[in-house]
């Protein structure tokens, strides 16, 4: 057989192949490649990588989960709406200026992304910037920082971008 016929028919068996086996599937503004059954946010995992690259972390700061600050923090998070939110255990807590964004996990509410300010020694969460729940099919990283800044225009572009969730529903 000619090289050329063999490159053929590699070509079509390959796009034969990829069109039964893999397909590209819109949701919710979002486009994800199907590859049997399964949806994949390449978009998100290719932002994210691009994230972790670019950004600049040196004013952001890691808050030790023990600290008066992160104590202030959590109490705030855990009055928000009681009772479910009394048990909120702080998983990690950033910090830029007087801007604070905390991860968490509950005992009978879905774990969340807290943004919070912090003003004369209070600590109050921004209005509506909480994520809670799953992020799925979303690469959650993404999805997360996009979610919040888009009802905190405010907080600092770089607190979010050195977000990396460490909770397992967001992994």
């Amino acid at each position: 057989m000619k090289k050329h016929v063999a490159l053929t028919l590699l070509v079509l068996t390959t796009l034969g192949v990829l069109k039964a086996h893999v397909d590209i599937e819109r949701q919710d503004g979002g486009v994800f490649l199907t590859y049997q059954g399964k949806k994949h946010d390449v978009l998100g995992v290719v932002l994210n990588q691009g994230n972790t690259v670019l950004r600049q972390c040196r004013d952001v700061q890691q808050i030790d989960t023990s600290s008066p600050l992160a104590s202030l923090a959590l109490a705030a998070i855990q009055h928000f709406s009681p009772p479910d939110s009394q048990n909120a255990r702080l998983l990690g807590l950033r910090q830029q200026n007087a801007w604070l964004l905390a991860e968490l996990e509950f005992a009978t509410l879905n774990p969340a992304v807290v943004l919070l300010h912090s003003a004369q020694e209070r600590v109050s969460i921004v209005d509506g910037a909480i994520w809670s729940g799953t992020t799925a099919p979303w690469t959650s990283a993404p999805f997360i920082r996009r979610y919040i800044r888009e009802r905190a225009p405010l907080a600092p572009p770089e607190l979010m971008d050195c977000f990396d969730p460490v909770g397992v529903l967001f992994k």
